[in-house]
């Protein structure tokens, strides 16, 4: 074969930052992939727009594209599961290798795409899903696969970090920095997905199947998001140390994988901790490496473009010499294990009746429940309340969340107000 031809499923901000990348690097690109390479038709919705690759190029069957028989590779751009999902099945069916950027499909269909990819001995990559522009996929599959992982980190949602990043720094309210994140187009209008952490989920699905080898469907990973950390919660977060971030966390116990989506405090001199903005960043523990980051911007045209064409590239490589695909789907059975069963640290801020014997009965509580005090400070509040600020020892989730409900059910407890994870550097 002389030349690679490729077909291009929508065409936003991916879709042309990768075709930007193809033209403008396209001998560079060649010169790596040792074989030419042709973008032959693209698939959208709207012919109307002025979109930046020549009219001719543009159809509205996308159906059309996934059967052409003359088509090598298909990138799928377009998200979500439908029509996605059937498009890229379509495709693997007529012999075309996949590359996609669809968290959300390969999070929740991608290991039957992959079995099937791998039994026709087609490619199907997806680097652009998870971390835009920052390596991710490729390393745990390749250069870290020796290892057992042990334990993932990561900051994988942009939006979060960016707003997350201008409370602490600027002391403002969420609402008002959704707001301003909106209106800079770092955060949808309909921002759920991002601040209710369900992007994060599904990123955090696709790394921890690769990292640990076996299915962790996203359904099975709690998932919180930042809607409920305020501006009194960062503020104690500084003075007692830590930084809070929207953390996706997976990790291997003797019973199973942990996986989970939450704010977490972190110490200020921790890697993550120093990752501000829309910067995503990864940190893995294997038991051979040790320690690895990886950071970088998590989305827009170009650097999720630049993953796109990384797995083009990989893909023509091995059309060149005939070799196999280098899809590995995860096994099945992996156990994922309940939140219940988490071992950590906790912040708690509670506002309490300003009076005496409150701390021994919130400490009786504590105490019954099996959970140590680190630290603690108090403040008093008007009208007769104070405020009363605690982090724990390592202690179990179902004890802590037992606590919890009884503190709020004691009269002398006026609100449990938030709590917080802690994730400390030796864990």
């Amino acid at each position: 074969m002389d030349k690679v031809r490729v077909g291009i499923l929508g065409f936003g901000t991916v879709g042309e930052g990768a075709y930007r990348m193809l033209m403008d690097n396209q001998a560079a690109i060649e010169s790596k992939s040792g074989i030419g390479l042709e973008v032959v038709r693209i698939g959208v919705r709207d012919m109307d727009r002025e979109r930046g690759a020549p009219r001719e190029l543009f159809t509205r069957d996308l159906e059309s594209i996934v059967r052409d028989p003359d088509i090598d590779i298909i990138l799928e751009l377009i998200g979500g599961l439908d029509p996605a999902e059937s498009l890229i099945e379509a495709a693997l069916s007529h012999g075309k290798h996949v590359v996609t950027a669809n968290k959300e499909l390969i999070a929740k269909q991608g290991h039957a795409l992959m079995r099937r990819a791998a039994s026709q001995g087609l490619d199907l990559h997806f680097e652009a899903a998870v971390g835009g522009g920052i390596p991710l996929i490729q390393p745990l599959k390749h250069q870290l696969a020796g290892n057992d992982v042990l334990k993932l980190m990561g900051i994988v949602n942009g939006t979060t970090n960016y707003i997350l990043s201008k409370m602490t720094q600027e002391g403002r309210a969420f609402d008002e920095v959704l707001q301003e994140a909106q209106a800079a187009g770092y955060a949808e209008a309909e921002p759920s997905s991002d601040v209710d952490g369900f992007d994060a989920q599904y990123k955090l699905s696709i790394l921890s199947s690769i990292a640990f080898g076996g299915e962790v469907r996203p359904e099975k990973i709690p998932t919180e998001g930042i809607r409920r950390i305020g501006a009194r919660d960062i503020d104690f977060a500084k003075m007692l140390g830590y930084r809070i971030k929207l953390l996706a966390i997976a990790e291997l116990l003797p019973e199973g994988i942990l996986a989970r989506v939450h704010p977490t405090m972190l110490p200020r001199q921790h890697p993550l901790a120093n990752v501000h903005g829309v910067y995503n960043a990864v940190w893995v523990k294997g038991d051979f490496v040790g320690d690895v980051m990886l950071s970088g911007r998590g989305a827009g045209a170009f650097p999720t473009g630049s993953a796109v064409v990384g797995d083009i590239i990989d893909i023509c490589r091995n059309i060149r010499i005939g070799g196999s695909a280098s899809v590995q789907p995860p096994q099945e059975g992996l156990y994922v294990l309940s939140i219940d069963q988490l071992r950590t640290r906790y912040y708690m801020r509670l506002t309490v009746q300003d009076r005496p014997k409150v701390l021994g009965i919130i400490a009786g509580i504590f105490g019954e429940e099996e959970i140590g005090l680190r630290a603690m400070e108090m403040r008093e509040l008007n009208d007769g309340l104070g405020e009363i600020v605690f982090l724990t020892h390592l202690c179990q989730e179902q004890n802590l969340q037992r606590a919890m409900a009884r503190l709020a059910a004691t009269e002398v407890v006026a609100c449990v107000e938030n709590w917080v994870r802690v994730e400390e550097e030796s864990e």
